[in-house]
């Protein structure tokens, strides 16, 4: 055969043998650098319930033995002539309506009044006062009442004995006591303020949400929650208790791995009044597709897949998975009729209907298409895109279906603090987004129910 004619027949075979061993230009690996989506806002609902009957126990117990009004004076009040003390004889009895509590207090009376020449005389007597306190809840969670006495009843008049005979106080000891009502409601003010007394309690509760809880040690699965505002519903009476609900507004997020950390923030917000606490929750947390186990489960079904057209045909080989920004390369190294490596690009999202991550809009990526067009279109033509489109399925229901049940066992009964117990319940797990991270495909999750905190000592 003559040189040129050889020549160009040489350079067609090297041309086809380059080919069929070139690779298509390989996407770069890449992923955004955004923040994880902000957790979603949810409310956690601290039931409170004051004991009326506690209430009572500890008042009776403060005031026992302690006098409420002491006058040891002649000369004030206008030189009245006068001495009084006044202490609680009786339990004191109560009552709740509203904002508004009404007691009755008992008193024993000791009462000394001035004669002539000098002299003087005692009597001793018991009443009971009636009192009202409208109470109100300050911003800063402090308690402001307001007592007035209502009226009194004479359980014994006291009486004057003298050497002249005995002298009815009565009279004089109502001009004492209505002269002296400013003094015993302000005295009885700041015993009901010490004794009912919210903040000690909002306080505990506020720091101890913030504490990371572990959900699962299998899973190192942890919860942080960060609360942002703090509100209260109207106080009512119902099974001779105070009853109210504490509302916080919060930022729940699930993690893995170590124990988040936090900063604890110990400044309890001003107190935001409510007409009623809700009580929706919502927890976001991620469960990871590894790119190890993507890649196992496409090699699974890939892996010696024989694609032909004519007389080519090519095997796979291997496929392997990484990030270019919001999408999923998937590189598929080929032997046979072409040995390289192609890539397929496509978007990741969670379908919820079946519990799985589907590839969408999969497709051979545009620098693998114009190299196939130009050098082996017939891959590009055959079948190998819609195997590899059913192949980038991956379950994730049994990850989801173990991070739901372990939330929901620790949440039905999880120790914040002695004292401080969460329990709840959820509902139902929704979708937030799909993304891709240098480790895999994650999909952000969240589930809805509702969660209280049961703080115990109220």
């Amino acid at each position: 055969m003559q040189a040129y004619k050889i020549l160009p027949l040489l350079c067609l075979l090297a041309f086809c043998k380059t080919t069929k061993n070139t690779n298509a230009p390989q996407p770069a690996e890449h992923y955004n650098a955004t923040a994880d989506p902000a957790p979603l806002p949810s409310t956690i609902s601290i039931p409170v319930s004051i004991s009326v009957d506690d209430i009572l126990r500890s008042l009776n117990s403060r005031l026992s033995g302690k006098a409420l009004f002491e006058d040891y004076s002649f000369e004030d009040n206008g030189h009245d002539g006068l001495m009084m003390n006044a202490w609680k004889s009786q339990d004191i009895t109560l009552f709740f309506a509203g904002n508004t509590v009404k007691y009755r207090v008992p008193l024993k009376l000791w009462i000394k009044k001035e004669l002539v020449f000098g002299s003087s005389a005692e009597a001793e007597g018991e009443l009971a006062l009636n009192f009202k306190t409208t109470f109100n809840i300050n911003a800063d969670w402090s308690l402001s009442t307001q007592t007035e006495v209502e009226y009194h009843e004479w359980i014994s008049i006291p009486i004057l004995k003298t050497g002249i005979g005995d002298i009815s106080m009565e009279t004089i000891a109502n001009l004492i006591l209505n002269s002296s009502k400013k003094t015993l409601s302000k005295t009885l003010d700041q015993y009901v303020n010490q004794q009912i007394n919210l903040r000690p309690y909002v306080q505990e509760a506020w720091v101890a949400i913030q504490q990371p809880m572990l959900l699962d040690g299998g899973y190192q699965m942890w919860s942080k929650t960060t609360p942002i505002s703090i509100g209260l519903t109207p106080i009512t009476t119902y099974n001779n208790a105070l009853q109210t609900k504490i509302a916080v507004e919060c930022l729940n997020n699930v993690s893995f791995g170590e124990k988040p950390i936090f900063r604890e923030n110990s400044a309890l917000p001003n107190l935001n009044l409510l007409t009623e606490a809700p009580n929706d929750f919502k927890m976001r947390f991620a469960t990871d597709l590894p790119f190890a186990e993507a890649e196992r489960l496409a090699n699974n079904i890939m892996v010696g897949q024989i694609f032909e057209s004519g007389k080519k045909k090519v095997k796979v080989e291997d496929v392997n998975l990484w990030g270019n920004n919001d999408r999923v390369v998937v590189n598929t190294r080929l032997s046979g009729s072409f040995n390289g490596q192609i890539y397929f690009i496509g978007r990741p999202e969670f379908n919820p209907t079946k519990n799985q991550i589907e590839v969408k809009d999969l497709d051979f990526q545009v620098d693998t298409r114009n190299f196939l067009m130009r050098s082996a279109s017939w891959i590009f033509q055959g079948t190998i895109k819609k195997k590899m489109i059913a192949s980038m399925v991956f379950p994730l229901a049994q990850n989801i279906t173990e991070v739901k049940s372990a939330l929901q066992q620790t949440l039905s009964n999880y120790q914040i603090q002695p004292g401080i117990t969460l329990y709840g319940a959820l509902d139902s797990i929704g979708v937030q987004d799909t993304r891709v991270t240098p480790t895999g495909i994650r999909v952000n999750l969240f589930s809805t129910g509702k969660v209280y905190v049961d703080v115990k000592g109220l």
